[in-house]
């Protein structure tokens, strides 16, 4: 009987932001309702327990590798958003890519013959003293720069950009939705980022939001109350929020609604 698991040892393990494509290709599920169970309690295929994304029940079996309870791990879906969303960890990272980048050319505020001296040192730096120190360097020469008005690469005008917390970019009076930070974050080539201090691979664009992972049914597991009454982990009860508003947003873009309806769905 050939073993259920192989057993493998961990090289190593790469921590950062995941690209649409992988939250996509890694999915088992794309989730559209957020209905949970049907009448006569089973999941819902498309909501958030969709059996796809494993089993919590003893009696089901997982539709996606065809185990039972005690032996599957769970698999991740995901949400197709309709407008682009501003992931709340990075805003401050947002603001200083948005500040330190040309709003026309897309390239770091910095002179060329700059860069490549400036990207020798942070390596030094981060060699010989450690992450840390090369980070503080490398805020060091981005806060320098930033405050540029013209654009040292195609002499364009740079206009001030601020944060209205939590979430809220203006360039100027004129707020930036976000489909506007998420087209700007896009033009910001590969060499630069590296002197921003990001991770070979990683793409800012990423940090606004167009799908959202869902974590496996496993991770988020219902209970049963003493009345005997399902009662949903919380996570759950807001990725379903979530879920719910989108399919709203998603209605009132294809009814051609007006903006100011959009605009507030989308906040």
């Amino acid at each position: 009987m050939r073993p259920q698991f192989v057993s493998k040892k961990i090289k190593s393990i790469k921590f950062g932001v995941m690209s649409p494509k992988m939250i996509k290709s890694m999915a088992a599920a794309k989730i559209v309702t957020p209905e949970l169970y049907d009448r006569e309690g089973y999941p819902v295929d498309g909501g958030l327990m969709d059996t796809r994304l494993g089993v919590i029940d003893p009696g089901l079996v997982c539709k996606t590798d065809g185990l039972k309870l005690k032996d599957t791990l769970g698999h991740f879906g995901y949400i197709e958003l309709a407008r682009p969303v501003v992931h709340i960890k990075f805003v401050r990272q947002i603001l200083d890519l948005l500040k330190s980048s040309c709003k026309s050319c897309g390239r770091v505020l910095i002179p060329q013959e700059n860069i490549k001296r400036y990207t020798a040192s942070f390596e030094k730096v981060g060699h010989e003293e450690g992450f840390e120190a090369r980070r503080r360097k490398i805020k060091e020469v981005v806060d320098k720069y930033k405050k540029r008005e013209k654009c040292p690469h195609c002499d364009t005008k740079q206009e001030k950009i601020k944060l209205e917390k939590p979430y809220n970019y203006y360039e100027g009076d004129t707020r930036l939705s976000p489909i506007e930070v998420r087209a700007r974050l896009e033009k910001i080539q590969d060499e630069d980022l590296e002197i921003f201090g990001f991770a070979k691979g990683f793409r800012p664009e990423w940090v606004v939001l167009t799908i959202l992972s869902i974590p496996p049914v496993t991770m988020r597991p219902s209970i049963t109350l003493e009345s005997g009454e399902r009662s949903e982990d919380d996570l759950t009860h807001k990725l379903g929020d979530i879920v719910r508003i989108n399919q709203r947003l998603f209605e009132n873009i294809n009814a051609g609604a007006p903006e100011v309806i959009i605009e507030d769905l989308w906040d």
